[in-house]
């Protein structure tokens, strides 16, 4: 699955920027990434609480330099999740499951995975939140119990997405 991003070019810079949990260059290190994208990124995460609009524009800009940069698409999953805007995260956490998949060799359809690394067992813990988080616990269980299979150690922490997914359907 191909996904598409609209994006606005940046044209404001807040002045003053909240950043914290960085390293002790004021950076959250994203890992190795073209510096253009991890100053995106940085920009976007210091920016999401008090500009929202910027924060998404620029992890949509990120993406539309690097598509393969797993932490750009996790940041703007965590970031439509934080600004409750659901939809728009099941689109972007798709993409993130399918970026990482095509990064391990894996098919993009996660039903087919029979192991995964780390990167892409993480990207589909998230799509399982989100799925939670849409109103589609059915559907987030079943992303959740792959995950689960393909990491007995707990590696990823799906047992804590499993446990909100059980207490959601015990609600139901």
């Amino acid at each position: 699955m191909l996904v598409a991003y609209q994006v606005t070019p940046l044209t404001c810079y807040p002045t003053q920027l909240n950043m914290n949990a960085f390293d002790n260059d004021d950076k959250l290190d994203f890992g190795q990434l073209p510096p253009a994208v991890d100053h995106l990124l940085q920009q976007g995460v210091a920016a999401h609480f008090t500009h929202p609009d910027l924060a998404e524009n620029a992890f949509l800009t990120a993406l539309a330099l690097a598509p393969d940069a797993l932490p750009a698409h996790r940041c703007l999953v965590k970031h439509y999740n934080r600004c409750r805007q659901f939809d728009k995260a099941l689109g972007a956490a798709q993409g993130w499951v399918v970026a990482a998949a095509n990064q391990a060799g894996l098919p993009d359809n996660w039903l087919l995975w029979q192991s995964a690394p780390g990167s892409a067992l993480a990207a589909l813990k998230g799509l399982a939140f989100i799925l939670l988080r849409n109103g589609q616990p059915g559907e987030a269980e079943a992303a959740i119990s792959r995950v689960l299979a393909m990491d007995p150690e707990d590696g990823v922490g799906g047992s804590v997405i499993a446990a909100l997914i059980e207490d959601t359907l015990l609600a139901i």
